[in-house]
């Protein structure tokens, strides 16, 4: 509970994962439901820039005010080019002339269309590679193509292929993934790379996919949105302060999901909840900790940490000791291929990754940190090799980082609900979070970021889009 003592980091963990997740699904802040046919298209998601996005950062600001001793609570606001839907919607037409609407979700960002949505001839572009498009006239048609996923998104170059499909004259696409039946995997947007795209694409299941091609002839798309250039997203940010407010930790995760995002968004957002708590707590009973420690869920994920690098901006370099990342599917359950469908295999899911700077202080932290059989396996690739997620701009910009990511083979679809969760895991991963924190607490900060050289020099092939201060942060001295 809120306020009270602070319990065991299980307990703690899914009581605040459960009350993020209660927003989701019950907050009359909704306003994205479309149509009112019982075709109509209600699936909830706290989407950046969404008024559903909105109450989650309530609520994460109502958690961070409830903890006594935590100050400098508030919402930074930036800029974002929202993405404001109005209806979006698939039908396919046969040979024979029947129609028949096709189950899909818009790629965000990647294009608008009017009202009354555009049409063209199927034309099935494979991935659309070279060789998939060599001799294919694509004007005024809908490119039916396919994507594969890996770790958390699609595995090849797609939104370099939308591209060269909207190049080619395109009016639209449809885009199957390899999503389990035929669930429909969402997409993020990297707008940071590419920008706003032109080409309106919905995506749709594989099996649904292989009908369109068996048996569409023309298809209509309706994604009907528009850009808007001066929305805004929010940070929910609190600061606990330290003896020392010049050398400060942060600790952060991203609150948005396409869907209820359960498995992927939920135990971060719980654990976040945790760890503030706990050091809070700590902090009441012992005395100020040696540094201060800041918390911030942070929001505009789908186009690719572009809130949380517009808070770290904030904090001077020379100040920030390391930035600890609750990222996606910490506990997803885990799943073998059988035939080209998922079978739980009864434990947590292999594709999570430990990213942690290429700093020997650090390593020493981290590794007795996670050895925690009960949070086992994972991958540990070192950040110059893989930094997903927002793990990459504070590494880009040489802070020394630790982050966990993961997928499994339902996130970004409907179906990653509670269900998703190895509830048991909950416990160990925040506890493994905790003595991360408390290890950097106990650690010399110039040291550790003077043993940061080498991961400095390798982050900075990276980029940090939209590394500048949304705005002052009140905690700053």
């Amino acid at each position: 509970m809120v306020g009270g003592p602070v319990g065991d980091p299980g307990t703690e963990t899914e009581a605040a994962m459960q009350s993020y997740l209660e927003v989701i699904r019950g907050s009359s802040r909704f306003d994205e439901c479309f149509g009112t046919s019982l075709l109509a298209k209600c699936e909830r998601g706290a989407r950046a820039g969404s008024a559903l996005a909105g109450a989650v950062y309530g609520w994460a600001e109502d958690q961070f005010r409830a903890i006594p001793g935590l100050t400098a609570v508030q919402r930074q606001g930036f800029g974002f080019p929202v993405f404001q839907l109005r209806g979006y919607g698939l039908e396919v037409e046969a040979a024979d002339g029947s129609r028949t609407p096709v189950p899909a979700f818009p790629w965000y960002f990647q294009g608008t269309t009017p009202a009354e949505g555009v049409s063209g001839d199927i034309v099935y572009v494979n991935k659309g590679g070279a060789l998939d498009l060599l001799g294919k006239n694509l004007q005024g048609k809908i490119a039916l193509l396919r994507i594969s996923l890996v770790l958390n998104g699609e595995s090849g170059n797609a939104q370099d292929v939308l591209k060269t499909l909207a190049e080619r004259g395109a009016a639209g696409a449809i885009v199957a993934t390899d999503a389990p039946g035929n669930e429909i995997a969402a997409q993020n947007r990297d707008v940071p790379t590419y920008g706003l795209g032109t080409l309106p694409t919905v995506i749709v299941g594989k099996q649904a996919a292989a009908a369109i091609r068996e048996q569409g002839a023309r298809a209509r798309i309706v994604v009907d949105a528009s850009y808007r250039e001066s929305g805004t997203e929010s940070n929910v940010a609190a600061l606990l302060p330290g003896r020392d407010p010049d050398n400060i930790i942060v600790v952060g995760t991203p609150v948005n999901g396409w869907f209820l995002s359960a498995g992927e968004r939920g135990p971060g957002v719980g654990m976040l909840v945790y760890l503030a708590r706990h050091f809070a707590e700590k902090a009441r009973k012992e005395g100020p900790l040696p540094y201060s420690i800041y918390f911030v869920a942070s929001g505009g994920h789908q186009v690719y940490a572009y809130g949380l690098n517009r808070f770290m901006a904030c904090i001077p370099k020379e100040k920030t000791v390391a930035y600890v990342h609750l990222g996606s599917g910490l506990v997803y359950k885990g799943y073998r291929d059988v035939n080209g469908e998922p079978e739980a295999t009864g434990g947590l899911s292999q594709v999570r990754t430990l990213s942690v700077s290429e700093n020997p202080m650090l390593t020493a932290i981290t590794r007795p940190a996670f050895d925690s059989a009960a949070i086992k396996p994972f991958y540990q690739f070192p950040p110059s090799v893989l930094a997903p997620g927002e793990n990459q701009g504070p590494y880009a910009k040489g802070i020394p980082s630790v982050g966990m990511n993961g997928t499994n083979q339902y996130f970004h679809t409907l179906k990653d609900d509670e269900s998703q969760i190895v509830t048991a895991a909950l416990g160990p991963m925040a506890a493994a979070f905790r003595d991360t924190v408390q290890g950097l607490l106990d650690t010399n900060a110039d040291s550790l970021r003077a043993a940061n050289a080498v991961a400095a020099g390798l982050g900075s092939r990276y980029d940090a889009p939209f590394w500048s201060c949304a705005a002052p942060l009140a905690g700053l001295q």
